[in-house]
């Protein structure tokens, strides 16, 4: 139905002038997100346009701007990112797993499958999607570091007394492939054994180290060329994105605004008089609490324990101060 209503949102241009469907069809669209505002801050509009791809907020002429210039993303009839139901399905309480599928990372397949999982319920009535449950599963598999067949089994058992289950799965594998839309990327980027440099961008096509001559890679009995040193990269920005992405955490970036203070007492970074100097040196920058303060750190340890020999690990750790301390992500 969405569909046939909306039929305007791709037909934007008539000849060299825009469409006045489209114009007031976009007006539509903005009456509706005033009406349902996502942000506190009643200005804030969430862009669909081809550019933004729901990832950005605007105020509304801008999103108007936008729309005029670019068009809507393909196949958005329903206006999920900005809180509509979709369409044949009672509208449920929010859904944290599926807001971090739609507004941070966009459409892969497996987001697909995802997707997917979010908007099918456990059961007929049932408040809880197959992918919220999914991620609950993995989650304390994690806390409490449960074995495979362990959670196996609770899988399975879930499944049996679920009723009319016809969504949830009985093994975690399948329960890994619900959430995988989740999964934050990283990267692998070859280092020198000796830690003088990493094989990347310009250097990214040699063999050999350039500041000590060391080889990048070693060779196996079956001829395959192994790197001998191997830096995991994870990419700050999606990270960001997924602590804005969840609800409660969400709320809690602008702690150090927000939070009174006792005097005399440093209780969080933002007490100290760095940060404070901070504010001072770049006020437009301090005026928007929700911008993220990082704290950067490194500390080696044997992953491996005694058993591990000579081999450790020297993780880079940034952590957003914007937290209250009890709330310490890294």
């Amino acid at each position: 139905m969405k569909r046939r209503e909306r039929s305007w949102i791709y037909e934007r241009m008539i000849g060299q002038s825009i469409n006045p469907e489209f114009v007031e069809g976009v007006d539509e669209f903005i009456q509706y997100v005033t009406d349902h505002p996502e942000s506190s801050n009643p200005n804030e509009v969430r862009c669909p346009c081809v550019k933004c791809k729901n990832k950005r907020l605007w105020d509304a002429d801008t999103v108007k701007i936008h729309l005029y210039r670019k068009g809507f993303i393909p196949n958005y009839y329903v206006w999920m990112c900005q809180g509509e139901g979709y369409p044949g399905i009672p509208e449920r309480r929010p859904n944290e797993y599926r807001d971090m599928v739609f507004n941070t990372f966009g459409h892969s397949e497996d987001q697909g499958h995802s997707d997917q999982a979010s908007k099918s319920p456990l059961y007929e009535g049932s408040s809880l999607s197959v992918l919220e449950m999914a991620a609950r599963i993995t989650s304390l598999k994690c806390e409490y570091n449960l074995p495979h067949r362990c959670v196996d089994g609770f899988a399975s058992l879930l499944s049996e007394v679920i009723p009319n289950n016809s969504h949830m799965t009985d093994t975690f594998y399948e329960v890994k492939k619900i959430v995988k839309g989740l999964e934050l990327s990283h990267q692998k980027i070859h280092a020198c054994p000796k830690g003088c440099m990493l094989f990347w961008k310009v250097d990214a096509q040699l063999f050999a180290c350039r500041v000590c001559g060391s080889d990048r890679y070693k060779q196996t009995s079956k001829g395959s060329l192994v790197p001998l040193n191997v830096l995991f990269y994870f990419p700050i920005t999606p990270r960001l994105q997924r602590l804005f992405a969840t609800k409660n955490i969400l709320e809690e970036m602008t702690w150090h605004l927000k939070n009174p203070r006792v005097q005399g007492t440093m209780a969080h970074p933002s007490d100290n008089v760095s940060w404070k100097h901070l504010d001072c040196r770049f006020p437009e920058f301090a005026s928007e609490p929700r911008n993220v303060r990082l704290g950067l750190c490194t500390d080696g340890f044997a992953p491996h324990g005694k058993f591990g020999g000579q081999y450790s690990c020297w993780p880079v750790i940034l952590t957003p101060y914007n937290l209250p301390p009890s709330m310490c992500i890294d």
